[in-house]
C-alpha cells in the first residue's frame, strides 16, 4: 500500500492544535476484558464466540467482518399493502391482538412476508418486540390490545411472545435477515420502581435463549418540550435510577449482550424550526464511562420530529429535521465513534383503522420519504451511508484530540491499522448560519470553508484499493476497483475551494475540461479548484472523480455479488449509476447488465454509448403516456348521501343494542358520577365512535356529563332527537383538553311523556399509550359520569345503551382488524365497505353542499382509475381547513379507514391512500363521513383527489389490491 507524506496526526484547526486536548475512548486499547458477560447468554463478544454474529468494542461483525449498522425504523402495519414493502425497502438504504384468544401474524402483520422481503432486497433487520404486544411508537395503548384495559392489575410484562419468536427464529442470520432483537424499552422513572432492570423476572426472560442473536438494549431519557433529552444515566450520583442502570450494566439482574442509547436530540418543536439546540459533545464520554467494552450504539436517534392535533403540521416538522439536521448531527454521533446508527423513522406512513394515540393524528409522516417519495435528506444520509460502508477504518478508529477554537469544533479520529484519519469538523455552535473558513495546517496549507450549518468529514492517509489519498478537502462518498482501477468520488458544495492531494505517476487525463486543475510535483498531485458537475481525473490505476454536493447526490451504488447479499463494502463488486431519481437493483448477466431503476422499465434495452474513461452512457425519456395522467375530479363524480343518526328518531329501537350496565371496574380511572359505568371499552368496543342512548322518565330539568375522548376528540349531545349541543376537545400541545363536562338545560318542548332518550355521540382519537407502565392506557373512552338533573334530585336514567363497531373484540373483519370501524350508522350497516348497495340513498346531494344542521351524515361514491402500468403515482385526498363551520370528517377507501380530517384543529388536510388501498387499475369504494358540529350544518369546501408525482418505475407493475373482506361476508 501506497504512504502518504502526511503526519498521522496531521492536524485540522481554526489555529490550535487538535491533539493539544487528548480524550480517550476505545481506540487502540484493548477494552475486552471490560465486557460484561448477561447472565444466561451463550456468548457473542467476538474472539470468544463461533456465533455468525458476534461484537467487540468496535462494532458488530457478520462472519468476523466488520458492519457498520445504518439503520432506519419501519412499521409494517402503517403501510397494510404488503407489495410496497419491497419500494419502501428498495429506498431504504406492531402487532395487533383483536381478543384474548387470537394473535394475527398475517396480512400486513405477517411478520415473516416483511423478513422475506428484507432478505430479497438484502436488508438486515435488528427486530423490536418490545413487550410484546406493547411497542409505545404513539399506537392506540401503545400496542396493547383494547381488551386488556378491563383486566385487574398493571398490564406490561416482561414476556416477549413466543409465538413473536417462533416466526423471528428462521430468520436469524445467516440464513436470513435478522441480526439482533431488542428487548422492551420506554422506561420512564415512575416505571423503574416497578419494573426495574434489575428484577429478577425481566432477568429470567430476557436470558431465554429461544433466539440464536445477541440481545440489545438502549438507555431512554425523560423528554421536556423545548429542551434537549438530557440521558438518564447523567443523573446525579445520589440518583436511583443511575444507580440501577450502573448496577446492570456491571453485571446485574437484566444485562444484555449490547447497551445502546436513545435520543432525540431537537425535540419535537416543529413551531420554531429554525431553531436548533447545541450538540452535545458527550456521547464519547459516557460510552467510555458506562460500556467501553461494547461498540457505541444508538439504536433510536432522532430522523424525525412528531406533529400533534392543531400543530404546525409535517412540512414545519421537516424543516426542522431537514437535511441540514441530518448533516449536522448524524456527522456529530460519528464524530463519537457510533457504530450502529438507527433512525426513528425512515418512513412513516399512516395511522390508518384508529391505530394512533390520542396526541397525533392520521399522518405518521415522521421520516425520510415522503407519500414514498425521496427528499433531500434521502440524498444526505445515502452520502453519509456511502462514506460510512467504504471506510472500513471508520470502524477501528480511535479518538486522537479535539479541539474547539475560534468558532469550530474539530474531533480528530485515527485507524491504526492504516494511519487513515478521519476529521470531524463543524462550528462550535449552530447558531452559526454564516460560511466559516478554517485552515488546513498541512504541508501545501489550504483553506477549508463550511457553509452555515454545514459538517464535514475529512480524511487524511485515506485508502482506496491500492491508492491512496494524502489528504483532500472533499469529502469522501464512496470507491471501488473497476479493472485495476481505483476509483473514489469527492464531493463538496458548488462553488466551495477543494484540494485533492495523492501521489501517482504518469499524464493525467481530465474528462472533462472544468474550473478544477491538476498539478504534478515530484509524483505528488494535486487537484485544486470549485467542483460544477463531474470532473474525472485519472493518473495510471488511480481515479478521482470530483463532483458538486447535488451531482453527487445523484450517483446510486448497488453490490451484485449474490453470494454477499448483506455486505456492502467496498470490496465487493458494485454498479455505480447516475442520474436516476432511484436505482431499485442491478444484475448482472454474462456480459450484460441489468438495471432496474425509476427511468428504466421491465428490461427494455437502452442504447448506451461507451465515454473515454470507459463509462457507459444512455439516456432515457419519460414515456409519453405519463406527459398526461388524470385523475376524477371529486366534484363531477356522482354522489349519494345517508343520515348516519337514525338514532334521533323517537321511534328508534335500541333493543338489540349492549346495555351498558356494569356498576364497577378495575380500572384505576373511576368514574366522576353516575350508577352505571358507561365506559366503551368496558363493553367491548374500544376504537373510532360510539353512540350513547340514556333513557329515563319524569321532570328532568337537564343534565350534567364528563366525556372523555383524548386529545382533540369531539362530541354531541341531543334530547330526543333535539340538539343540545357539541364540543371539541384540544391537543395536549395547547390546553390538552381530553375530557369535556357540558351541562345543559331541558326545555318543556324538547320533553315528552313517557320515555325521554338523551343521546350522545362522541368520537376517539385513540387511546393513551403506557410509557410508565403505569395503567395509562386503560384511561376510559365513553362517559366519564352524569347526572340526571331535577327539581328534588330524585330523578336517574333507567337505562343506558351503547351501539360500537360491530362485533367488538370479535368483529369479523379479520384483515383491517377491530379498529377500523366504530359505532356510527353507516359502519354498523357496512356502508363503507365494497360491494355495499347505497342504491336506496339520496342520490342528489354531495359533500360540497354539505347539511344545514348538526349530525353526522355518510356521502358515498364510486369511480375508476386506470393509471398507466410502469407509473408511480402516490394519491391523497387533500382538504381546506375551515375555522367557521366545525365539523369532523373520516375517510373510507375501498373499507379502510385512511384518514380523519378535523376542519376547526387540523393541522393535517392532505391524507396519502397507498396504492393497493385505493385500486389504480379498477374500481373503487371511497366513503365520507361529514359530522357538522354546529346547528347550523357545515359543508366541505374542498375535497380533491390529487397526485404527488408521477415517476416512472421498475416497482411491481400492478400492486395488486390488498384481499379484504367486502359487505358480502360482513354484512350480508
Amino acid at each position: 500500500m501506497k504512504k502518504s507524506f502526511l503526519l498521522p496526526a496531521a492536524l485540522l484547526a481554526a489555529t490550535s492544535l487538535i491533539h493539544a486536548h487528548l480524550v480517550g475512548r476505545q481506540s487502540t486499547a484493548d477494552e475486552s476484558s471490560k465486557y460484561v458477560m448477561p447472565v444466561g447468554s451463550p456468548n457473542f463478544y467476538n474472539g470468544q464466540s463461533s456465533a455468525a454474529v458476534t461484537l467487540d468494542q468496535h462494532s458488530l461483525l457478520l462472519d468476523g467482518k466488520r458492519l457498520m449498522v445504518f439503520s432506519g425504523e419501519f412499521h409494517p402495519f402503517r403501510l397494510p399493502a404488503p407489495e410496497l414493502w419491497w419500494d419502501v425497502m428498495e429506498k431504504a438504504l406492531g402487532l395487533s391482538a383483536p381478543n384474548a384468544e387470537e394473535v394475527r401474524l398475517t396480512e400486513h402483520n405477517d411478520l415473516a412476508a416483511f423478513l422475506d422481503v428484507c432478505k430479497a432486497v438484502g436488508i438486515l433487520v435488528i427486530v423490536r418486540p418490545g413487550h410484546v404486544p406493547y411497542v409505545n411508537a404513539e399506537t392506540a395503548g401503545g400496542g396493547i390490545p383494547g381488551w386488556v384495559s378491563n383486566l385487574e392489575g398493571l398490564a406490561r410484562t416482561n414476556a416477549t411472545s413466543k409465538k413473536f419468536s417462533q416466526v423471528l427464529a428462521p430468520y436469524q442470520y445467516p440464513d436470513g435477515p435478522v441480526i439482533g432483537e431488542q428487548p422492551p424499552a420506554f422506561l420512564g422513572e415512575s416505571a423503574l420502581n416497578v419494573y426495574t432492570c434489575s428484577h429478577p423476572k425481566r432477568k429470567r426472560i430476557l436470558h431465554q435463549r429461544e433466539l440464536g442473536h445477541p440481545r440489545v438494549e438502549r438507555a431512554y431519557a425523560r423528554y421536556h418540550r423545548h429542551v434537549s433529552r438530557e440521558w438518564a444515566h447523567q443523573d446525579t450520583d445520589n440518583s436511583q435510577r443511575q444507580k440501577r442502570r450502573r448496577a446492570v450494566l456491571r453485571g446485574g439482574l437484566g444485562k444484555v449482550d449490547l447497551y445502546g442509547w436513545d435520543g432525540y436530540p431537537q425535540g419535537f418543536d416543529c413551531d420554531n424550526p429554525s431553531k436548533w439546540t447545541e450538540l452535545s459533545t458527550a456521547h464519547d464520554s459516557n460510552h467510555k464511562r458506562l460500556n467501553p467494552a461494547e461498540p457505541l450504539a444508538l439504536f433510536e436517534w432522532q430522523g424525525g420530529a412528531f406533529s400533534y392535533w392543531s400543530g404546525p403540521g409535517y412540512e414545519e416538522c421537516y424543516k426542522l429535521i431537514n437535511e441540514q439536521f441530518v448533516n449536522v448531527f448524524y456527522k456529530n454521533n460519528y464524530a463519537a465513534g457510533t457504530a450502529i446508527q438507527n433512525l426513528y423513522m425512515t418512513y412513516g406512513g399512516t395511522n390508518w383503522g384508529n391505530m394512533h394515540t390520542h396526541t397525533i393524528y392520521s399522518s405518521y409522516d415522521t421520516g425520510d420519504q415522503r407519500y414514498r417519495i425521496l427528499t433531500p435528506k434521502i440524498d444526505e444520509l445515502k452520502l453519509q451511508a456511502y462514506f460510512l460502508h467504504a471506510s472500513p477504518d471508520y470502524l477501528v478508529a480511535g479518538r486522537l484530540g479535539v479541539s474547539n477554537s475560534s468558532g469550530i469544533y474539530t474531533t480528530h479520529l485515527h485507524s491504526p491499522d492504516t494511519d487513515a484519519n478521519f476529521y470531524f469538523v463543524r462550528q462550535a455552535s449552530v447558531v452559526t448560519l454564516a460560511d466559516t473558513d478554517l485552515t488546513l495546517k498541512i504541508p501545501k496549507g489550504g483553506v477549508i470553508t463550511l457553509a452555515g450549518r454545514e459538517s464535514k468529514i475529512i480524511v487524511t492517509n485515506y485508502p482506496f484499493g491500492s491508492s491512496v489519498l494524502s489528504y483532500t478537502t472533499a469529502e469522501v462518498l464512496t470507491w471501488t476497483t473497476f479493472d485495476g482501477v481505483d476509483t473514489i468520488v469527492l464531493y463538496a458544495l458548488e462553488g466551495q475551494y477543494v484540494e485533492v492531494v495523492f501521489q501517482g505517476s504518469g499524464t493525467p487525463a481530465v474528462t472533462p475540461t472544468s474550473t478544477l486543475d491538476i498539478a504534478e510535483s515530484n509524483g505528488v498531485f494535486t487537484i485544486s479548484g470549485s467542483p460544477s458537475g463531474i470532473t474525472v481525473f485519472t493518473v495510471d490505476n488511480t481515479r478521482i472523480i470530483v463532483a458538486d454536493k447535488k451531482t453527487a447526490g445523484s450517483i446510486w451504488v448497488y453490490h451484485i455479488d449474490p453470494s454477499a447479499l448483506y455486505d456492502m463494502a467496498p470490496d465487493i463488486p458494485a454498479v455505480w449509476v447516475r442520474g436516476p431519481y432511484l436505482l431499485r437493483s442491478a444484475s448482472v448477466d454474462g456480459s450484460t447488465l441489468n438495471l432496474y431503476t425509476s427511468v428504466t422499465w421491465n428490461g427494455e434495452p437502452v442504447a448506451v454509448e461507451e465515454t473515454e474513461i470507459g463509462t457507459l452512457r444512455g439516456v432515457v425519456t419519460m414515456p409519453d403516456v405519463l406527459s398526461d395522467v388524470t385523475l376524477p375530479v371529486m366534484t363531477d363524480v356522482d354522489w349519494a348521501c345517508a343520515d348516519s343518526l337514525p338514532e334521533l328518531a323517537v321511534d328508534f329501537d335500541d333493543s338489540d343494542w349492549v346495555v351498558a350496565n356494569k356498576t364497577s371496574t378495575f380500572r384505576p380511572q373511576q368514574p366522576f358520577a353516575g350508577k352505571y359505568v358507561l365506559y366503551a371499552g368496558e363493553y367491548g368496543f374500544h376504537s373510532g365512535d360510539w353512540v350513547w342512548r340514556g333513557h329515563f322518565t319524569g321532570n328532568a330539568t337537564g343534565v350534567s356529563l364528563a366525556i372523555q375522548g383524548g386529545f382533540s376528540f369531539g362530541y354531541s349531545a341531543f334530547i330526543n332527537g333535539h340538539f343540545l349541543g357539541s364540543g371539541q376537545g384540544s391537543s395536549h400541545s395547547q390546553q390538552g383538553v381530553d375530557i369535556l363536562e357540558p351541562v345543559f338545560n331541558f326545555t318543556s318542548d324538547q320533553l315528552v311523556e313517557g320515555d325521554n332518550v338523551l343521546t350522545v355521540i362522541h368520537d376517539s382519537t385513540g387511546l393513551n399509550q403506557d410509557y410508565n407502565v403505569d395503567d395509562e392506557f386503560k384511561t376510559p373512552r365513553g362517559i366519564r359520569g352524569y347526572t340526571l338533573l331535577s327539581e328534588d334530585g330524585s330523578l336517574d336514567f333507567d337505562v343506558w345503551k351503547v351501539a360500537g363497531n360491530v362485533g367488538g373484540e370479535h368483529a369479523p373483519d379479520y384483515v383491517r382488524g377491530p379498529y377500523n370501524e366504530g359505532g356510527w350508522w353507516f359502519e354498523r350497516v357496512g356502508a363503507h365497505l365494497p360491494g355495499y348497495d347505497a342504491s336506496s340513498w339520496n342520490q342528489s346531494c354531495t359533500p360540497y353542499d354539505g347539511t344545514t344542521s348538526a349530525g353526522v351524515t355518510a356521502y358515498r361514491t364510486t369511480f375508476d382509475l386506470d393509471l398507466p402500468v410502469g407509473s408511480d403515482v402516490p394519491l391523497a385526498f387533500d382538504f381546506a381547513l375551515d375555522s367557521g363551520a366545525p365539523h369532523r370528517v373520516l375517510i373510507f377507501v375501498n373499507g379502510w379507514q385512511f384518514g380523519r380530517f378535523l376542519s376547526t384543529l387540523g393541522p393535517q388536510t392532505s391524507y396519502p391512500i397507498p396504492e393497493g388501498i385505493i385500486n389504480h387499475h379498477g374500481t373503487n369504494d371511497v366513503l365520507i363521513s361529514f359530522w357538522a358540529l354546529n346547528s347550523t350544518g357545515a359543508k366541505l369546501n374542498k375535497l380533491e383527489l390529487t397526485s404527488r408525482g408521477v415517476f416512472s418505475s421498475s416497482k411491481t407493475a400492478t400492486v395488486d389490491v390488498v384481499a379484504a373482506p367486502g359487505w358480502e361476508e360482513l354484512r350480508a
